[in-house]
């Protein structure tokens, strides 16, 4: 396991990633605070969203820890880290656009996780 998981690091970071971008969302629900009352992120906050993003990050880990190579594992996982990251990338987009800022943090964090994946797509 050691082996895979030196093989596939930057999987295994984006699947910490993952569950981060998951917890970022338990966290602001359960303290109330959020900024998102008429935005994309307002559907996306809800539990159901977050288990998807945990269970999107746990096929990543999966696929990191344990480098399975049949039924086009890979490709599944490398597309449904793709989508998240972009679905979270353009509400976190919308949402700073409805409260007239540039760019927030998660707004920028979200970009570069999903640059990285698509970057290591394509150059791997």
């Amino acid at each position: 396991m050691l082996k895979n998981i030196k093989k596939n690091r930057f999987w295994l970071l984006k699947a910490l990633e993952t569950y981060s971008l998951a917890l970022f969302f338990i966290i602001k629900r359960s303290t109330g605070i959020f900024d998102w009352a008429h935005s994309p992120l307002s559907v996306l906050d809800d539990p159901p969203f977050i288990f998807a993003l945990a269970c999107v990050g746990t096929i990543a880990l999966v696929y990191a820890l344990w480098d399975v190579q049949h039924l086009y594992y890979k490709q599944i996982m490398t597309g449904t880290l793709t989508f998240v990251w972009l679905v979270f990338f353009l509400s976190f987009l919308a949402n700073d656009a409805f409260l007239n800022v540039y760019l927030s943090f998660p707004g920028i964090y979200s970009f570069f996780v999903l640059v990285g994946i698509v970057a290591e797509i394509k150059w791997e």
